[in-house]
């Protein structure tokens, strides 16, 4: 969904970062973003790297910043400090939405962020705010105000599920958990792998009315047919579920032929990027 929209962004003439995070990490030594083959930049952001420029940031002294980062204590010291991973990497990312060009206009009008799973999504969207309640001063203190001002005014939160008990339970799980924590909300929500299939009049009425012997032709077309109506009543129920839960209707996606950007974007053209 996340390569998706951005694809959707970039077609829309927009300047487009996707940063992955997380499970979705696929080249964690990456240090800046690069450009795709879809029209937008990506980048595979690594805690330890953005914490390496947020030091950078703070010191910039080169040759104090590289004794920093390379001394025993500091890795340790990164390693062992709850939370300190998430809040740089929001730092970073919202470094990105800040940067502008030479000439003054944004490097990027659009960030699509592809966070972790829902658990660790929860926890670094939550630290912000525990880091400023442990330290109400100093430069952490700082970096978290900035980033809750950020959440708050900036960013839109989606969320992502399949129309399955465990997915749409643990969506509506987190929403709760997230307003409970941090007072923010989902924008919008997305229910992926829809099938959406549906039955002519004479297939629903060949399901009341026609008796047919088990393993005949038949009778293996009427067990399609229930399969579909099947499906198509446990999708319905989710989605009303899913739409109740959160507070917001959400995006309805076809199960797609293949999961490339583009086809993704295409499936994704009613929705604002």
């Amino acid at each position: 969904i996340s390569e998706g929209l951005a694809a959707l962004s970039a077609e829309r003439g927009r300047r487009t970062l996707l940063v992955r995070i997380g499970e979705s990490l696929k080249t964690p030594e990456a240090k800046a973003p690069g450009p795709s083959r879809h029209g937008f930049e990506v980048l595979d952001l690594d805690a330890r790297v953005a914490m390496d420029d947020y030091v950078q940031h703070v010191v910039k002294l080169r040759p104090l910043v590289e004794r920093i980062t390379r001394s025993e204590v500091y890795r340790k010291f990164f390693a062992a400090a709850p939370g300190l991973p998430e809040l740089v990497l929001l730092g970073r990312i919202r470094h990105f939405s800040l940067e502008r060009e030479r000439h003054g206009g944004m490097r990027y009008e659009t960030i699509i962020v592809d966070c972790p799973s829902s658990g660790h999504g929860l926890l670094m969207l939550e630290t912000p705010y525990a880091a400023l309640r442990a330290m109400p001063v100093g430069p952490f203190a700082r970096l978290a105000s900035d980033i809750i001002d950020w959440l708050k005014n900036t960013v839109r939160i989606g969320l992502v599920a399949i129309p399955e008990e465990m997915a749409v339970v643990e969506a509506i799980e987190f929403k709760e958990d997230l307003l409970e924590r941090t007072a923010l909300s989902p924008a919008v929500a997305f229910l992926n792998r829809m099938r959406q299939e549906s039955l002519s009049t004479a297939a629903h009425r060949a399901l009341v009315e026609v008796e047919a012997e088990p393993g005949s032709e038949d009778g293996l077309l009427l067990e399609a047919a229930l399969r579909v109506q099947r499906r198509t009543r446990l999708e319905a129920f989710h989605q009303r579920r899913l739409a109740k839960g959160l507070g917001l209707p959400p995006v309805l996606i076809a199960e797609l032929p293949n999961v490339r950007p583009a086809t993704v974007a295409l499936a994704l053209e009613g929705v604002e990027a």
